[in-house]
């Protein structure tokens, strides 16, 4: 690569790819890296176009009615789809089609497991890498946490129990990506239930059933809208728990003491150089971090497409079991792939 600027463009100018100014957004944070320079700006909304276009001072000639049109003409390296959860797909696919090196789309990935297939088959084919804006997987402190499971520190993984906010898909996915990320297991089968709410995309949880003996207990109930993202991770040898809201980040030994009514327990201390506080920019930073990272050292994201693929596929199979009382096998099978979530974020 040569020393010029990687070129950014977003598709879909709402408030988290930067409308308003908004600082946790796909915009500000492409500003905050020296070797990025966001150049383009596609929405099918005039208004909206030219509002965010006026703040980010991008050049009217560099705002495009549509995605495939800011493809053919605005020379671009990244490209970032931060469109409602309900058209994540065509901008995807068309920027593959277009040979953009580098595609990162928020979450949910897509709204049915089909069309996500049809996304990461059309990168894959064109050689172009898909990222799924799960943030968390982009962080320091979770890489950490990984690479001490990785080491060990808990043993083998038997529990993973993550809580967080519903909606379940909409934000969801933040949390059964973080289990899947941490643990390394492979969904098997999926048992589910929602909230009796008058949404497409509900609270609700499950239980999903994976690889190696690994069982993830997934908590999206609440039907409040609260930020209380929680984990406690178990295994045969240790146990990792933390609190996003309370900045309580602990881990602990599974000690013996034999010959007591209950034998062992969990030596919990705090783990060091943790975080006390999150900045929600700081998120949106290191997602564009990644981005621009995947070009410049040409490499697979730590948060593939089909990462993305298989959050969004546990979750609706928790949707279809809780439709039928039944535990569904994953990968889905051709038909219940096209069920859709039509996930509004509400």
């Amino acid at each position: 690569m040569t020393k010029t600027k990687v070129r950014v463009g977003i598709v879909g100018a709402g408030p988290i790819g930067g409308l308003g100014r908004r600082e946790s957004s796909h915009a500000a944070a492409y500003r905050r890296c020296q070797d990025a320079e966001l150049v383009a700006i596609a929405d099918i909304n005039p208004v909206r176009l030219a509002q965010f276009g006026d703040e980010w001072e991008i050049a009217p000639e560099q705002r495009y009615a549509t995605a495939a049109e800011m493809y053919a003409r605005a020379g671009l390296d990244i490209v970032s789809v931060t469109t409602h959860n309900l058209y994540h797909h065509q901008p995807v696919i068309e920027a593959a089609a277009a040979g953009i090196k580098i595609i990162m789309v928020e979450k949910p990935i897509a709204i049915s497991v089909e069309w996500a297939r049809k996304m990461v088959d059309a990168c894959e084919r064109r050689g172009c890498r898909l990222i799924v804006e799960h943030t968390r997987r982009f962080l320091p402190h979770f890489r950490k946490l990984r690479q001490m499971i990785a080491d060990g520190a808990v043993g083998q993984v038997k529990t993973v129990s993550v809580e967080g906010c519903r909606p379940l898909l909409h934000n969801g996915t933040h949390n059964v990506d973080l289990a899947f990320y941490l643990s390394g297991a492979e969904p098997q089968r999926v048992t589910g239930f929602l909230n009796p709410e008058q949404e497409a995309d509900p609270g609700g949880g499950g239980l999903i059933s994976c690889s190696n003996g690994v069982r993830i207990f997934v908590n999206c109930v609440a039907e409040r809208r609260e930020w209380f993202d929680q984990v406690i991770i178990a295994g045969t040898g240790g146990r990792l728990q933390w609190s996003e809201r309370t900045s309580e980040w602990s881990y602990g030994p599974l000690v013996d003491r034999p010959g007591a009514p209950y034998n062992a327990y969990y030596e919990l201390q705090p783990i060091p150089d943790m975080p006390t506080s999150f900045e929600s920019a700081g998120f949106f930073y290191w997602a564009a971090r990644e981005s621009i990272d995947c070009l410049l050292e040409d490499r697979e994201s730590v948060s593939t497409g089909r990462d993305g693929l298989k959050a969004l596929e546990a979750i609706t199979a928790m949707h279809i079991s809780h439709q039928t009382g039944a535990w569904v096998h994953t990968p889905l099978t051709t038909g219940l792939d096209h069920f859709e979530i039509r996930s509004t974020g509400k």
